[in-house]
């Protein structure tokens, strides 16, 4: 979103939260607008608007990323789903068709079959703790997708290139 469009946001905000005293200086405006440029305009508007619509008080700007990143990817699937397309993949392909099974999940229940072994389950005489091995490793990649759609791409740069550096000196040293 460019600067002016940003200052559309910050008016909107003003105007749903009269009463507070948002952004209230350069400092603050400038600090906020690093934190959300990456926003397209109409989807930071229509996550904004959804905020003042379902809360009170005004947003933090990751209630806003968060809002953003809700309002681009749709409705978020829980564990429940993905286990679905698990056990149809399992009844439809069997363990004998891993790749097209694999291929019949979304992307994160495709991710999270691959770590658990998709003939592991398929072989497996606990389903139930598969299951819940299942929920569970779901719900920390769900969380990490959330968490690095919510992320500025400038931060998730920065990070990488810290990333880079510390395997860089860790390689020098050995």
């Amino acid at each position: 979103m460019t600067e002016e469009e940003f200052g559309r946001v910050v008016m909107a905000l003003r105007t749903y939260y009269p009463r507070e005293n948002i952004l209230p200086n350069e400092q603050a405006v400038e600090l906020w607008f690093y934190q959300l440029q990456d926003i397209p305009y109409d989807v930071a508007a229509l996550a904004l608007g959804r905020w003042a619509a379902t809360n009170k008080w005004s947003p933090t700007i990751a209630d806003i990323r968060e809002q953003a990143a809700e309002v681009t990817a749709g409705k978020t699937k829980d564990w429940g789903d993905g286990w679905q397309q698990v056990l149809k993949a399992i009844s439809r392909f069997g363990y004998v068709a891993e790749d097209q099974a694999l291929e019949s999940m979304d992307e994160l229940t495709r991710k999270v079959v691959q770590r658990l072994g998709f003939r592991n389950i398929c072989q497996s005489a606990d389903i139930v703790a598969d299951r819940a091995n299942f929920r569970m490793i779901y719900e920390t990649e769900q969380k990490r997708a959330k968490q690095d759609a919510q992320t500025p791409q400038k931060i998730k740069d920065m990070i990488a290139l810290i990333e880079r550096g510390k395997r860089d000196a860790i390689e020098q040293s050995s």
